[in-house]
């Protein structure tokens, strides 16, 4: 079982926000490109990026398509057991 299934629900938003941004950054593009790609405001995108806000299922979806993987690689968690 990996480290991840022993944190808290707010080190997981932390973690995904750090995943966003590090996706994004090895990808070429800002806050701003990104909020356009996903169609959410810039002022939110910041907010996921800081671990401040956890996003709904949807939106989860969305970066995982833009980004092109999957959920459990965005969340960093082995769902097999």
């Amino acid at each position: 079982m990996k480290e991840s299934a022993n944190l808290n629900p707010e080190e997981h938003i932390i973690r995904l926000g750090k995943r966003i941004k590090e996706l994004r950054l090895q990808n070429d593009m800002t806050q701003l490109d990104l909020s356009i790609k996903l169609d959410i405001d810039p002022t939110a995108l910041r907010r996921y990026e800081k671990g401040k806000v956890e996003m709904g299922f949807t939106t989860l979806i969305k970066f995982a398509e833009v980004f092109e993987t999957s959920i459990d690689m965005l969340l960093d968690i082995n769902i097999s057991s």
